[in-house]
């Protein structure tokens, strides 16, 4: 989704900056919410390739021109996914209480029908 948005075939993984530029924007972007060892993982990237992203970051931004814009539009994408995420996670775990509740109720009924 994310190499499509910018426009970029995303086959490749050449040190050239027109592949390195989006993918260190991403690794950026999936970093805040995944960590460096997962992030790593997803990208096929060793750990400390990540933290030398994260630490090349603002020294991109400045620099080198249309990484902020990969930039942006990877963090909103991933943003966007991971609050998805969450909603459905969150309506998972509502949906366990409800049925933890159902069964207590039933407990507590049965016991006072006794």
């Amino acid at each position: 989704m994310y190499c499509e948005a910018i426009g970029i075939d995303y086959t490749s993984y050449d040190r050239h900056f027109k592949q390195t530029q989006p993918r260190m924007a991403f690794g950026v972007a999936l970093t805040k919410h995944i960590g460096d060892s997962l992030t790593a993982d997803v990208l096929g990237k060793d750990r400390t390739t990540i933290i030398h992203y994260r630490r090349k970051h603002e020294n991109n931004l400045d620099w080198w021109d249309g990484y902020e814009t990969m930039f942006e539009t990877a963090e909103y994408i991933i943003d966007s996914y991971f609050n998805e995420m969450a909603k459905v996670n969150r309506i998972e775990y509502i949906d366990k209480m409800i049925k933890k509740l159902v069964k207590e109720k039933k407990s507590v009924q049965s016991q006072i029908n006794v």
